[in-house]
Formats: C-alpha cells, sequence, structure tokens
C-alpha cells in the first residue's frame, strides 16, 4: 500500500511524534510505502519529502498571518494538493496530530480524490477544546456532552481569557471543517476514550480502539529486580504523585521518582526527611530504560484520565508488574492479580493495599504474566495486524500475509 502518514513534526517532540514515528517505520518495515506530510521545521529527520511540507502558525510569536494559519492553512492545502498531484495516488490517509497546524484545510483535498482517512487519537481533542479534560487541576466533562464554550466560561486554557477562547474558536471552527464529518475512521488508544468521543457525539460506527505498542523484541526481559517501587513521568499534582508519597513514606517500601515538572519543588519538600524516598531528576533513553528493568513494580498512581501509557507497555515488556490508579485506560492494562493491582485513585488506604497485596504476591509469576501480555497484546506483530485490518476495512483492500512484519 501507499500510505500518506500525516502529523505535526518528523522528528520526536512528544508522545505522539513517537508513535507517528515509529508507526511509520513498522509500516516501512513491512514492505508499504509510506509518505509522510509534516510541518516545515529545522530538527525534523531528514526525508525527500520535505519540500511538500508547509509552513505552520508560529504559536510563540504570533503575527496576525499566524492566527489566520492556526485556523485554516491554505499552504498545507496547496502543498498537499501538488504533492498528490505529482506523486499520487495514494491508497490511504493515516492522520495523527494536525489541528493547528496542517488544520482541517487538508481534509477537503483528500476527500476530492476518495482517499479515505483514518486518523489516530493521541488526546481528547475533538470532546475537549484544551485537549486534556481537566480544569484546575482535576479532571473535566463539562464539554463532553455540553457546550465547548465551558472551556471559555472557566478559562481552562492556563486560566487566560484569551488562550481559551482561541481554543475554543479553533474547536468549533475545526468542526465546521469537518474535523469528525470527514474521517472514516478514528482510532482510540484506549476503550475509555473510544467511549468518551461517543458520548461527545461521534458516531460509534466511526470509532475504534487500537492500543499503542511497543517493541518487546528490543526490550530484554528481566527476571530479578533490586527492590524498589518505580514512578516515572510528568512531576504533576495531577500524576498522584502525593498519593504516592503519602503511601510510601515512612513504610518498608523504596521509591524511586524521575521526571520533570511543576511539582517537582513541591515534591522535594514532602520527601525531605523521607530516606525511603529518593527523586532522581530527568531521565530519559537507557538511564531511564535500565531504572525501569530493575524495578520491582512500576506504580502509575494518577488522578488524571490517562489513556495507554507507553511507561506501563514498556515495563510491562520488561517483566515489571504495575500498580496503578483504576482510571482512565489504565485499568485496560493491568490485570488484576495476574500482572499488576488496581487501587482507587487518590486513596492512599487502597495504594497501601495494592502495595502490600504487591509485597505478598509471587513476583516471578507477575513478571512473566506481564511480559506474555506484553508480547500478546502490545508488540509489533499484534499491532501491524490489528492496524492492516482497520486499514483493510476502509479501504477494501486485503493486505497480502506475505508484506506483513516478518518474525524477528
Amino acid at each position: 500500500m501507499r500510505i500518506l502518514q500525516i502529523s505535526h513534526n518528523n522528528h520526536i517532540v512528544g508522545g505522539s511524534d513517537a508513535v507517528f514515528m515509529q508507526t511509520s517505520a513498522l509500516l516501512r518495515a513491512a514492505g508499504h510505502e509510506v509518505i509522510p506530510f509534516c510541518m516545515q521545521s529545522p530538527n525534523n529527520e531528514p526525508t525527500p519529502w520535505a519540500d511538500y511540507f508547509p509552513r505552520g502558525a508560529d504559536t510563540r510569536n504570533a503575527r496576525p498571518r499566524d492566527g489566520l494559519r492556526y485556523f485554516y492553512n491554505g499552504e498545507a492545502r496547496r502543498k498537499l494538493t501538488r504533492l498528490l498531484e505529482e506523486h499520487g495516488p495514494v491508497d490511504l490517509a493515516h492522520i495523527h496530530i494536525y489541528h493547528g497546524k496542517q488544520t482541517p484545510a487538508i481534509l477537503p483535498v483528500l476527500r476530492a480524490r476518495a482517499i479515505p482517512i483514518i486518523q489516530s487519537l493521541h488526546e481528547y481533542k475533538l470532546a475537549c477544546p484544551v485537549y486534556t479534560m481537566e480544569r484546575n487541576g482535576q479532571t473535566c466533562e463539562l464539554c463532553v456532552t455540553g457546550s465547548s464554550l465551558n472551556g471559555l466560561r472557566h478559562r481552562c486554557k492556563e486560566n487566560s481569557v484569551l488562550k481559551s477562547l482561541v481554543m475554543v474558536a479553533e474547536h468549533k471552527t475545526a468542526r465546521l471543517l469537518g474535523d469528525i464529518r470527514l474521517i472514516d475512521r478514528f482510532l482510540c488508544v484506549s476503550a475509555f476514550q473510544r467511549q468518551v468521543m461517543k458520548r461527545s457525539g461521534i458516531a460509534s460506527h466511526k470509532l475504534a480502539t487500537l492500543h499503542n505498542f511497543v517493541d518487546t523484541d528490543a526490550i530484554p526481559f528481566e527476571a530479578g529486580h533490586d527492590g524498589y517501587l518505580f514512578y516515572a513521568g510528568r512531576i504533576e499534582e495531577l500524576k498522584g504523585l502525593p498519593t504516592l508519597i503519602d503511601a510510601v513514606k515512612g513504610s518498608r517500601h523504596r521509591l524511586l521518582v524521575a521526571g520533570t515538572g511543576s511539582w517537582v519543588d513541591t515534591l522535594k519538600e514532602r520527601i525531605s526527611g523521607a530516606p525511603n524516598i529518593e527523586y532522581l531528576g530527568f531521565h530519559t533513553g537507557s538511564n531511564l530504560r535500565r531504572l525501569m528493568a530493575r524495578a520491582k513494580a512500576l506504580v502509575i498512581p494518577s488522578r488524571w484520565y490517562e489513556n495507554c501509557p507507553m511507561s506501563l507497555l514498556e515495563a510491562k515488556a520488561a517483566g515489571r508488574p504495575v500498580v496503578g490508579a483504576d482510571i482512565g485506560g489504565i485499568p485496560e492494562l493491568v490485570r488484576q492479580g495476574r500482572d499488576g493491582f488496581l487501587f482507587e485513585p487518590d486513596s492512599v488506604t487502597g495504594l497501601r493495599a495494592a502495595l502490600e497485596a504487591l509485597q505478598r504476591a509471587d513476583h516471578a509469576t507477575l513478571s512473566r504474566n506481564a511480559r506474555e501480555d506484553a508480547v500478546t497484546r502490545f508488540s509489533k506483530r499484534a499491532h501491524l495486524a490489528a492496524l492492516l485490518g482497520h486499514y483493510d476495512e476502509v479501504t477494501g483492500v486485503t493486505v497480502p500475509a506475505a508484506v506483513q512484519l516478518s518474525p524477528a
């Protein structure tokens, strides 16, 4: 197949970029031709398609033309048209993140050529103008079944009337331009997210669940551990860190915390004098993987609607059990008592009980089960098979098994 992959960046800034890059690599490895259509950036990975990349709105040093581009990017429409005229046809367009950059201006270009469109949803943008479903440090669902004007009424974007107005206006403009109407299928990264989108008014037949994937071949299984609990992620109150600290402080458990965020100073104050809790600062790459691999368990205490945390999948691939809050997409990924334990969000008592259950359990069995589940449900091969099934359904073209990913 010839697949147009559309996203903001042809380099990795955040999680959605990583999924875009990894999906593109996965498809190429399976024998498909992938054409990227991203925004111009000096940080982009080299690609022969770069001449077709449009400019986007500069949201940091905005000028009047940036305001227009944020809502409707005419250059993106023209450059995509030229790309397809000079190098078309393509079998499918797979969109990741495009709001505010390419904008829905590109959708009629694809529709005019009868190109099926799939979009992977990496956040809650279609149900929440500010993407996050949070307000003043709390989860929020006002816009899911109510008016998106709630985003302006409650100044949901950084407590700013102007920024909130821009986000709400973009949300409404995108809806008028067809950001739901013109898409054939939305791939949600959790069943929880799928239900949110259904409640927000997207037709059920357009929604499917496809969890993220992890390269289980590249993550070795770790049978042993060094006895510590591990948290890796943003250092924010909404991530449930107060609950985690209160549950572990003064206990026999040892906790290592890695990451950065606005709550770092408070975190340091809260763990001062607690010899069993250590803040490691920000870690990435091989250092982070090593810390994860030697942990007794990964703890995800979030009070926010997590979708499909990559850290959780990577932990299970390494054979690490997970202790996670029963919220958002987390309970879809943790099998209670088999490869981890769930607890009620914000409950110190519940988290302590989950940690005691971990202490009593046969760790070797939990570890094997975690690895097995990662390979079965979240490996590259499992993801590719499911993804090609969605491509098949929206295009009507069956992908021959011969071009699918060969075993390692």
